[in-house]
């Protein structure tokens, strides 16, 4: 019996193919090159794809390496959501667990390749007059996120915003560490600082709300 032929692509089927493919030849470029290496000529050779193909999605590098850092933003926001479900509804607890899941991430793809775009910027206009904008999106779906890692007890406080953007900042710059101690261990004082922080602002809210 002859097996029935595939069914053909469509046009825009294609074009989100190959859209995939350059975003994660750029996602892997980046994190195993650095920016300076990520060349729009390596990102063709990784995807198999024209250079024609390439222009035709993206017209110049900073978009190419947005949409990279956008497409890992879409995976963090799920696994992070994803992994929130299943954190307890009480609030000291959750903070806690909180605080370490989204440390936890802080180690990945996203991360790396932000760092790479970040120390980029500061010496290529083009790439920072690009960047700024797409980090304040980013910073304010991140800490969206947050609250609902923490949940509704530590959203509600008036405070949120600070404690967020403290606790948020900290990691950062803890994480950029291990760019040059990559074998330091993930753990130690400074997830229990971020922990007491959370749940000092917490406690201050119950006290104000009684």
């Amino acid at each position: 019996m002859t097996a029935a032929p595939a069914a053909r692509r469509t046009q825009a089927e294609r074009r989100a193919s190959t859209r995939e493919a350059l975003v994660r030849a750029t996602v892997e470029a980046l994190v195993e090159l650095g920016y300076a290496r990520t060349t729009t000529q390596e990102v063709q050779r990784r995807a198999g794809v024209s250079r024609g193909a390439l222009t035709h999605q993206f017209t110049t590098k900073a978009d190419l390496v947005l949409a990279a850092v956008d497409h890992l933003y879409e995976e963090f926001s799920a696994s992070v959501r994803q992994a929130a479900a299943d954190l307890p509804a009480d609030a000291a607890a959750r903070v806690r667990l909180g605080v370490e899941l989204i440390w936890e991430r802080f180690h990945g793809e996203l991360f790396v390749a932000a760092m790479e775009l970040w120390g980029a910027a500061r010496t290529d206009p083009e790439l920072r007059a690009a960047l700024l904008p797409h980090e304040r999106r980013l910073g304010a779906q991140l800490r969206t996120l947050a609250m609902e890692v923490f949940g509704e007890q530590v959203a509600r406080h008036p405070q949120a915003e600070a404690v967020y953007q403290v606790l948020l900042t900290s990691m950062r710059g803890q994480a950029l560490t291990y760019a040059l101690q990559p074998d330091a261990p993930r753990t130690g004082p400074h997830v229990e600082h971020w922990q007491s922080i959370v749940e000092a602002f917490t406690a201050r809210g119950d006290r104000l709300g009684s």
